[in-house]
């Protein structure tokens, strides 16, 4: 797997001899939905979740999840945010829960004075959708904005999830 580590720029605070402090990442006890899906399947940048990222200096970590829908991505993520409740909805029926992009920022478990944000996909293969060009966007986009990349299924990862992925 491919690790890497997002730092923002501070220029400006350089220039001016300050010394560099990092701020802690804003409490966020829900996740919020970064890539929205819009009619039409259009997707575009939630503004609150893009002002949230904004405003973390600390260098990012970005875990997504990805695979088919029903496949349990969001209890995954609700697993791994490390919170007693979770936040991500989770169900016993057929129908997806989450649409376009999740996100949730917790501090890093083991590097302190980093941020990491887990990215919950909307599921792949949703016959509701009927559009496999947005499966292709959705994953495109969540492998172009992690650090790493996690594919979730329901069972062994065989030929046929291979094709589809």
């Amino acid at each position: 797997m491919i690790q890497r580590t997002v730092r923002r720029s501070h220029t400006s605070q350089r220039a001016a001899g300050k010394k560099l402090t990092m701020a802690p990442i804003p409490k966020m006890t829900k996740p919020i939905c970064l890539i929205e899906n819009v009619l039409g399947n259009r997707l575009r940048v939630s503004e609150d979740a893009k002002s949230i990222l904004e405003n973390i200096s600390q260098p990012l970590v970005v875990v997504s999840i990805v695979g088919p829908y029903r496949s349990g991505k969001s209890y995954l993520i609700n697993k791994l945010s490390g919170l007693p409740m979770g936040g991500h909805s989770v169900g016993h029926t057929v129908e997806a829960n989450t649409k376009g992009i999740w996100m949730w920022c917790v501090p890093h478990p083991t590097k302190h004075g980093h941020t990491l944000v887990l990215l919950d996909t909307e599921g792949l293969g949703d016959p509701e959708k009927g559009d496999k060009n947005n499966d292709c966007v959705i994953l495109s986009l969540a492998m172009l904005m992690s650090s790493v990349l996690v594919y979730n299924s329901k069972g062994a990862i065989d030929q046929d999830a291979l094709e589809k992925l």
